[in-house]
């Protein structure tokens, strides 16, 4: 008997076979390296934004790096010549005025560059996304920590600079009543000159706080409110025809006018020194830090 004919199994030629599923490897790879260059290309884009932000905004804080160092670096003091019997009031006070402006200049500029740099501080924490580019993002976010550092540093030398001059202007308002006191040419002019004086000094007195104000100016001003003192006293003693009293307090004022005249300067331009120059080298160091050196 014949056997029954074998079915043939349907389907396509082993080598044939082969090659569909080489082709669906390939076709797989290939996906896989698309998503990998989308990923890589995503990140970019992503990471671009805030390298890009974060070098505009340390270039702008270099821009002004030499202006918030030589506000830092100028003593509002400088030229006053203390042991003069006629400093030049006036052109201090002037001086004062502009040296007011540009610390106020300054301290806006540190101020904006804070703000700017601490809100790119954020974005360069990154995302998932920005994972390609995290040697970019790392690399600027140690140049922007280093820059606010820096700024803190000026920050703060900038506000003990603000706290100095705004001492510095009722402080030269009792210099000049001292002038005027001075000048008086009879005991009426001395009586109506105290008064404005003696408030002047007091309020520079109050604001002459460390570290705003260097404990080295503290022997002249002790020296003025005695001075104020001891005038008070001659007054009334003239006023009472009191030879003596007057006599005690005019001795006692001669040696209110050695002190002042005595007062060593050079002291107190060193101590300003002493209080800035950390600021400034910490500045300048973190700045150098913030440009890649």
């Amino acid at each position: 008997m014949l056997e029954p004919t074998r079915a043939v199994e349907s389907g396509p030629p082993p080598d044939v076979d082969r090659q569909g599923r080489r082709l669906l490897i390939v076709g797989a790879i290939a996906m896989v390296f698309l998503v990998m260059i989308g990923y890589v290309v995503a990140g970019a884009a992503a990471a671009g934004g805030p390298v890009g932000r974060a070098d505009a905004a340390l270039r702008a804080t270099f821009d002004h790096q030499d202006r918030v160092v030589a506000s830092l670096s100028e003593n509002p003091f400088k030229n006053l010549d203390f042991k003069s019997n006629t400093p030049d009031i006036a052109t201090a006070k002037t001086a004062l005025a502009a040296y007011e402006h540009r610390l106020a200049s300054a301290t806006a500029l540190v101020t904006t560059d804070r703000a700017a740099l601490q809100r790119i501080s954020l974005d360069l924490h990154g995302s998932i996304l920005t994972l390609p580019e995290r040697a970019a993002i790392d690399r600027d976010h140690r140049r922007v920590d280093a820059a606010l550092a820096g700024l803190a540093s000026a920050r703060d030398g900038l506000a003990i600079l603000e706290k100095e001059s705004a001492f510095a202007a009722p402080f030269l308002d009792a210099l000049a009543g001292f002038l005027a006191l001075g000048n008086a040419t009879d005991l009426a002019g001395v009586q109506a000159q105290l008064p404005g004086t003696g408030a002047s000094l007091q309020m520079a007195v109050d604001l002459a706080k460390p570290p705003a104000v260097p404990a080295e100016l503290g022997p002249m001003l002790t020296a003025m409110q005695q001075a104020v003192t001891d005038l008070r006293a001659m007054v009334a003693a003239a006023q009472a025809n009191d030879q003596a009293a007057f006599s005690t307090a005019s001795a006692a004022l001669d040696a209110d006018v050695k002190a002042m005249t005595g007062f060593d300067q050079t002291a107190l331009d060193q101590a300003d020194q002493l209080r800035f120059q950390p600021m400034i080298d910490s500045y300048n160091s973190q700045m150098k830090i913030a440009a890649g050196g």
